[in-house]
């Protein structure tokens, strides 16, 4: 049975277009597996050191340097990627004002698109309360009703958020940060402060008592943004580290630094005082990311950066 030319060649057309399109359909298949293998590959190469924070606590998150533009999105806040020596680094501060609980945590890159979703359950921290009783002139140093002193405490407010506006593209610091000085801590990070038994704020940081004239030393590399004498915080030094990373240093008797000067770890930048809202000669430590206080024993054991 002799079969046409033209049928042969139709049929041909067909068997081609057939081997056409498993041969589109294979090469698709691998295109989407080489796609889902990178972006698993990208995934696991981001790390997070902890995904069950307490409130208070500073969460590093390193990844590839493909994300050194991209972000971090928890409770509805970003926070950056930044370039570091071996990848991309990303900061997050697990601020004391959150709701212990579960939180979505998403990457993104810099054109938005998501790298890895995970869930990141915050706990509660076990913060102690801390009771003192304060008489007229040392309330008038936090809570003014003399206008002219309300005035003062809202420059200064002013002054103390210009310290922290602007920071340091780049890390300034090269190890982690250290004790400002030895002594016995009277008032822990994070405690419900009551004045007179009544609700009054969270401490923000950690007071160390000391006698009055002993060394304090700055925490790690920066730039003094702030050494002045507030109403509040009596003599205070503001040190930029960059990254938005700054520690504070108040209630001072001397201040040895002036605002531009940089510093090195384990300078002394002041004395223990008991200047401005202060029951006794102390020193209040602390450090802020984002504007976030945190508990700076966080920064003490940085060994991502050691």
């Amino acid at each position: 049975m002799k079969i046409s030319t033209d049928l042969t060649e139709k049929i041909s057309t067909v068997i081609r277009g057939k081997v056409s399109i498993v041969a589109r359909g294979l090469m698709i298949s691998v295109f989407l597996m080489l796609v889902i293998g990178s972006l698993s590959a990208t995934a696991t190469e981001v790390e997070i050191d902890n995904l069950e924070p307490e409130l208070g606590q500073l969460v590093i998150i390193t990844a590839p340097y493909d994300l050194s533009e991209g972000e971090v999105i928890v409770n509805e806040e970003n926070f950056p990627f930044r370039a570091d020596e071996e990848g991309a680094v990303a900061l997050l501060p697990i601020s004391y004002w959150w709701n212990p609980g579960n939180y979505t945590l998403t990457i993104v890159d810099s054109q938005g698109r998501t790298w890895t979703k995970e869930e990141l359950k915050v706990q509660q921290a076990d913060f102690a309360e801390s009771y003192l009783t304060v008489d007229e002139d040392q309330e008038e140093k936090v809570r003014p009703t003399d206008p002219e002193k309300q005035k003062r405490q809202q420059r200064e407010q002013e002054l103390v958020a210009e310290a922290r506006a602007e920071s340091a593209e780049e890390r300034l610091w090269s190890s982690a940060f250290i004790w400002p000085l030895e002594g016995r801590i009277t008032t822990d990070f994070g405690a419900t402060r009551y004045h007179n038994e009544e609700l009054a704020n969270r401490h923000n940081g950690i007071d160390i008592a000391a006698p009055v004239g002993t060394s304090v030393v700055a925490s790690n590399n920066g730039e003094v943004t702030l050494a002045n004498d507030l109403l509040a915080t009596g003599k205070t030094i503001i040190i930029d580290h960059g990254w938005n990373v700054f520690s504070s240093y108040l209630h001072l008797s001397k201040l040895k630094v002036e605002v531009g000067e940089k510093v090195e770890q384990g300078q002394v930048i002041g004395l223990v005082g008991e200047t401005g809202f202060a029951t006794g000669p102390h020193l209040h430590w602390s450090l802020s990311y984002n504007r976030i206080f945190l508990d700076p024993r966080d920064f003490v054991d940085l060994s991502e950066f050691n």
